[in-house]
């Protein structure tokens, strides 16, 4: 039933300004219903003086409804299946899950899959199997983090779950279907005929890619978004992303296969940098791809693609 209520209530107004006063840099909006209870959250934070990154829970039938218009607005989503299960027939949660992530990586943002991950562990030292496969379903579906909740907050093994956690995500990233994820962006109408450059550059990217092996992909970026753009083709190799803005590297540790990476001070080029970068982490030989676009030094600058010769 919709009452028709605003998710972002004078409680959560209370909440947001005791968060922005102590440094949180992420937030998660309950019971979004549509953009416009993002918005309602983004339009406060602007008014305390700092916007956080912002994480929509889909719980309720209304988001299912205004999924594409909310992936448009937030900065992430959450598939919350605990409160999820309740507006939706248990049976179909599975399918709404893989939905979601699907839609969520058509667009490049972030997706969280939580509750009842190890729900098990609340209590005891291991997981169930069927647990375990959960996790796993959920990282090969192309969900961008798996997420504790009771397992952690209450549970008598949270160290042990966290760990648990990890180890299942490590065991499981090598078999995810990289290509799978690729074919279907290609063919999907929407990707395929944007025009936009930065979807250009991220296709060129991933085109690349797949003809040759470069030893990683530089990003330099200011807001995260040409690395979130790129990350959406689920490259087998990392993005490494350049930023003079610490919020957005933090907020980029939510996007699968990016490494953030502060700098002190944004560059008209990026090309020696990348190269002595690259040579301090022990990559000497090879080849880099390297995007580079307008910036604040060069406001006239091409977006381009390069491909860096390591010697």
């Amino acid at each position: 039933i919709d009452l028709g209520i605003s998710a972002f209530t004078e409680h959560d107004r209370a909440c947001l300004k005791f968060a922005l006063e102590n440094g949180v840099d992420a937030v998660s909006q309950s019971f979004v219903a549509s953009a416009d209870d993002i918005e309602a959250v983004r339009q406060y934070a602007r008014e305390l003086g700092r916007v956080p990154f912002i994480i929509a829970k889909i719980e309720r039938m209304q988001a299912l409804h205004n999924i594409d218009e909310i992936l448009k607005s937030t900065d992430g989503i959450m598939v919350a299946r605990g409160d999820l299960g309740v507006e939706i027939p248990i049976e179909e949660i599975a399918v709404v899950q893989k939905q979601l992530m699907q839609k969520a990586n058509k667009y490049g943002t972030p997706v969280i899959t939580a509750t009842h991950m190890l729900e098990s562990m609340v209590e005891h030292r291991r997981p169930t199997r069927a647990e375990a496969t959960d996790v796993a379903n959920a990282i090969l579906d192309g969900t961008d983090s798996v997420m504790l909740s009771g397992e952690s907050a209450m549970g008598k093994y949270p160290v042990q779950a966290a760990a648990m956690l990890a180890k299942i995500a490590m065991a499981t990233e090598p078999n995810r279907p990289h290509h799978r994820t690729r074919q279907s962006l290609r063919q999907d109408p929407e990707t395929r005929d944007k025009v936009n450059v930065v979807d250009l550059i991220a296709l060129s990217v991933q085109y690349t890619l797949d003809r040759i092996q470069p030893a990683a992909v530089l990003v330099p970026t200011l807001s995260g978004g040409t690395a979130r753009n790129i990350t959406r083709f689920r490259l087998p190799v990392w993005i490494t992303a350049f930023s003079p803005n610490e919020s957005a590297c933090r907020s980029l540790q939510f996007s699968y296969g990016v490494h953030p990476v502060l700098v002190d001070k944004d560059l008209p080029d990026w090309a020696e940098f990348c190269k002595e970068w690259l040579k301090n982490q022990g990559v000497t030989a090879g080849l880099a791809l390297l995007t580079q676009g307008p910036s604040d030094l060069s406001p006239s600058g091409n977006h381009r693609m390069e491909i860096l010769e390591l010697h």
